[in-house]
């Protein structure tokens, strides 16, 4: 049967115990891992928001740029507003509320 064997000088399986320090050098690695990955992040976020910007700029000024157009406007005629009328249906004291 194979047991596989740890590797004592991994990172992930070293432990130094409750009243062993930290190394510098593994204090220092960490900070360094730390602020290389909030640099990503902001580097990548950043450069999203900056290709973006410049895409609604590009926009903006094609648009601004462009021949006239012809104004949006209703070719169609209007529609026709007519008054009321009550149909023939209806009764003339249909429209007196008895009490």
């Amino acid at each position: 049967m194979f047991i596989p064997q740890r590797n004592k000088n991994m990172f992930s399986f070293q432990h130094s115990g409750h009243n062993q320090k930290i190394p510098w050098t593994t204090k220092i690695s960490l900070v360094l891992w730390i602020l290389f990955g909030l640099f990503l992040l902001s580097f990548f976020a950043f450069s999203f928001f900056i290709i973006a910007l410049l895409v609604g700029v590009v926009f903006f000024t094609v648009n601004l740029f462009q021949r006239k157009r012809a104004p949006i406007s209703r070719n169609a005629q209007e529609f026709q507003t007519r008054t009321y009328t009550p149909s023939q249906k209806q009764k003339e004291d249909d429209n007196i509320i008895d009490i």
